[in-house]
């Protein structure tokens, strides 16, 4: 199921705006977004709001919510559209099998400040019951998306705060076994990644280490495995049971070692009693000294503990519907960190099947990041002058050079800082100059300042 798309009305900054997630040839849901724009035109708010929205209908499923949501799913190989339209007392959402109109469902039901307690159904309202029972299959499938855990996950990943946790983290974050053992097979459905939720991350990898090794115990007990030596057990379980910590450091590493770090795999210690805690840590690679986590640099950090805990939430999981939400994905990474970002997410959004059934959400300043999606992909936000927000696509094509992003997407015509600007017109005066003057030293006098203006500003006109 994914968002196909948004109309506001009258919410913060967009007055009236829709927003359409949708591939421009094949009417499909994008698999990823970009929101970007300049401060304040409403890039973290549009996460937010989808984040609102998600963050509703998971803990009270169709709650009353004042915009449109247009969303797609996907059941027997048939394609719904499910549209929210909700105002204080009714609320509508309708199911439209695609190509088919004529046949469209509408159920309404009155909403109350309590919902949960409270339900009185409108007189003229088609009851679930009134429904043909194949239509009436597919919208109670649609009511049990928030409600059932397994198959869905909701990731939202707010940019920094001022509350930064990982700088207090003086040894591991804190957890330990006891208090990781209620999430065995019982993670939530919503989760936010931050710095506020660094010890939930760890609790989340004691957990799936001792989900492994229950596993292996049950495997080790099979009666076909009970005359097989050690060797064979570890070798066979092992094959198609990889360490968290193992995979954990084979995509942290891709950060890490440009760095000269690496996520010491060798030296991780499980915890075996109920008080013990999962220790795990940075070394470098050549002396092997270890860094703790709050000597590693900001952006560093910020990456392994935020790609580390939405990889922990897909891992060995069967994940059938997703969205993932990440404000400035890029936050305090060096620019060459940055060309392969969206490989790594394509990369941990994937479920223990190889599937990718994640719709993905981003919002960013860095052209670096934003080239890496296709121009259809890219939500571009503006202000207009009578001070709303409007949004269109992008046009630079995907993997194109940042700096045209920055011209054509980010509508900075002019990419120079004041004094660069200064120099390309004394630049262009020289060579006017040039072309006037007849005086031979004074023509090799020019040529050589122009030639050094030329060089140090790679100029080439």
């Amino acid at each position: 199921m994914k968002i196909c798309k948004i109309r506001i009305k009258d919410f913060k900054q967009f007055k009236d705006i829709e927003l359409d997630f949708t591939h421009p040839v094949t009417g499909e849901p994008l698999d990823k977004i970009c929101f970007i724009g300049s401060n304040g035109t409403g890039k973290s708010t549009l996460l937010n709001f989808i984040n609102g929205f998600l963050f509703l209908q998971e803990r009270y499923p169709f709650y009353a919510f004042s915009q449109t949501i247009n969303l797609k799913f996907n059941d027997t190989n048939v394609s719904y559209e499910i549209t929210f339209k909700m105002d204080k007392n009714v609320k509508y959402y309708k199911v439209l099998p695609k190509g088919n109109n004529e046949k469209s469902l509408i159920f309404e039901e009155a909403i109350y400040k309590n919902w949960s307690k409270n339900r009185k159904p409108l007189d003229d309202r088609m009851s679930l019951e009134q429904v043909d029972e194949i239509n009436r299959g597919h919208i109670e499938k649609l009511l049990n998306f928030f409600t059932v855990n397994k198959p869905n996950l909701i990731t939202y990943s707010p940019s920094e705060t001022a509350q930064n946790r990982y700088i207090q983290i003086e040894d591991v974050p804190q957890t330990t076994l006891n208090a990781s053992l209620e999430m065995l097979g019982n993670l939530p459905v919503y989760n936010e990644v931050s710095s506020q939720s660094v010890d939930i991350f760890w609790s989340v990898l004691v957990a799936l280490i001792k989900e492994r090794e229950n596993e292996r115990v049950a495997f080790e007990t099979i009666p076909q495995n009970l005359d097989k030596s050690k060797r064979q057990l570890i070798e066979e379980f092992d094959k198609d049971h990889p360490k968290i910590m193992d995979k954990l450091g084979e995509i942290w590493n891709k950060i890490l070692a440009k760095a000269n770090l690496e996520l010491d795999t060798e030296g991780v210690k499980n915890p075996i009693q109920l008080t013990d805690n999962l220790k795990a840590y940075i070394r470098t690679k050549d002396t092997k000294e270890r860094i703790n986590y709050n000597q590693l640099s900001t952006g560093i950090r910020n990456f392994i503990f935020r790609i580390g805990h939405i990889y922990s939430l897909y891992f060995n999981r069967e994940i059938k519907r997703g969205f993932l939400l990440v404000d400035e994905p890029e936050n305090s990474l060096y620019p060459d960190f940055l060309f392969d970002l969206m490989e790594i997410y394509d990369e941990i959004v994937k479920d223990k099947n190889g599937e990718n059934n994640t719709q993905m959400f981003f919002a960013t300043h860095n052209p670096i990041v934003a080239a890496q999606f296709e121009p259809y992909e890219r939500i571009i936000l503006e202000w207009t002058e009578d001070g709303n927000v409007t949004a269109h696509k992008g046009t630079a094509p995907v993997g194109d050079d940042p700096n045209d992003l920055l011209e054509y997407d980010f509508a900075l015509k002019n990419l120079m800082g004041k004094k660069g600007r200064a120099k390309w017109a004394e630049y262009v005066d020289l060579k006017k100059k040039l072309i006037r003057t007849k005086e031979t030293a004074e023509k090799t006098a020019l040529a050589e300042q122009i030639i050094k203006i030329g060089n140090d500003y790679n100029f080439s006109e």
